[in-house]
């Protein structure tokens, strides 16, 4: 079965059973205590916010007006705490962007216009607790029996929630219904980032940093670093979900296989078959996994992948280095490429921002490895090199 039919048996289930089914345990973000839920418009030119709180009265107001709204619920960038931007689509914050951009340093709502910098900012680290798209959140964790690209509209998800009230506060409902039962394993990580990252823009504020000059080469670069690393935490996050897992073995994420053979020495050394050909596993590239089924993980091991081959129509993973006690022929193991490691991650972001600091980043003579991950098309399309023959459109 590939992916495609996987979750078009879910949409088909759904549609029967009238219920959206569930593509997770838990939520792919973490909760905060300070929701805001906002809504925008753009009319000739002006920007409407329409603004609110756990507890308050919907406010709409247009331009300095709309700063005020935010700024009376707690949207300061001085505040003792952040605020959660809930919204229901990417355009709400490119339109909070813009009415903050009008904002000179020192204006009376500067400090609402850096904290949305700061949401814009933090918009790009998935799983914390800066910015909740709702509409991308209900994705991640159901599927309806509409179309997919029904989906992308706020009001499927509203019907299938049975979430009944279309004003802003209905945002604030949807998002208490999607925090239920807890974050995914490692998202508080990245909502201690959060924090962090917000105590540093206070910081800056309050020295007079202007949020609107670009960064400086090597902040940039500690920056993608920072975000490359939230995006692996967050795809190890995703694994460490049972019905998550179970869709993982269709696209090859993660490998369900039977224990073989087993080194009669010490070496470590495990064969696993699997009748999936599409593995995403290559020789040399160091592995996770348990003793038992995608849905209840037992054991853990880890190991490295020395070496496949198909056999007889399926695909014998040849393991070294076994971790912990090897597991017997005969046993259910599941596999997928190691995932990311907090620590590590955070230490090596520290030794990056100190060879930046110290411009030897570029001449410190070691040789780069390479690092693969999943890349969405976009980011493909935007990189691409300019095609000669289509007139230089990529």
């Amino acid at each position: 079965m590939s992916s495609e039919w996987f979750d078009l048996g879910a949409r088909l289930r759904a549609a029967t059973s009238g219920q959206p089914q569930p593509r997770l345990c838990s939520a792919p973000f973490t909760a905060a205590e300070h929701p805001v839920a906002v809504r925008t418009a753009v009319t000739a030119d002006q920007v409407s916010v329409t603004v609110a709180a756990p507890g308050t009265t919907p406010v709409t107001a247009t331009g300095s007006a709309g700063l005020a709204a935010l700024a009376a619920v707690g949207v300061a960038i001085d505040a003792p705490a952040p605020a959660t931007l809930v919204c229901e689509h990417p355009r709400t914050l490119t339109h909070l962007a813009r009415l903050a951009a009008q904002v000179r340093p020192g204006d009376l709502y500067a400090a609402t216009a850096a904290h949305i910098a700061w949401w814009a900012d933090r918009a790009d680290f998935p799983g914390g607790m800066a910015v909740l798209d709702t509409t991308w959140a209900c994705r991640q964790m159901w599927v309806s029996g509409r179309a997919p690209a029904a989906e992308a509209d706020p009001a499927t998800w509203r019907k299938w929630l049975d979430v009944p009230d279309q004003s802003v506060t209905g945002l604030l409902d949807l998002y208490q219904r999607l925090a239920t039962g807890g974050p995914l394993p490692l998202l508080s990580t990245l909502a201690e980032d959060d924090l962090w990252s917000f105590e540093l823009t206070a910081r800056d504020f309050a020295t007079g940093a202007d949020w609107r000059r670009p960064d400086a080469p090597g902040r940039a670069a500690v920056g993608l670093r920072a975000r490359c690393d939230a995006a692996d935490l967050f795809a190890t996050a995703l694994l460490a979900d049972p019905l998550y897992r179970l869709r993982a073995v269709h696209t090859g994420h993660l490998v369900a296989g039977v224990v073989t053979q087993v080194a009669p020495d010490r070496s470590r050394r495990v064969w696993l078959s699997t009748p999936r050909l599409d593995a995403r596993l290559r020789p040399g590239e160091v592995v996770s996994g348990w003793v038992g089924s995608p849905t209840s993980p037992g054991t853990p091991l880890s190991a490295t992948v020395a070496g496949a081959r198909v056999e007889g129509g399926h695909l014998l993973i040849e393991l070294t280095g076994v971790t912990g006690q090897a597991p017997p022929p005969g046993a259910a193991v599941c596999l997928h490429a190691a995932g990311a490691n907090v620590h590590r991650q955070r230490a090596a972001r520290r030794a990056y921002r100190s060879l930046v600091r110290t411009h030897t980043w570029l001449t410190t003579g070691s040789r780069p490895t390479a690092t693969r991950r999943d890349v969405p098309l976009e980011v493909l399309v935007a990189g691409a090199e300019p095609d000669p023959d289509v007139g230089g459109r990529r």
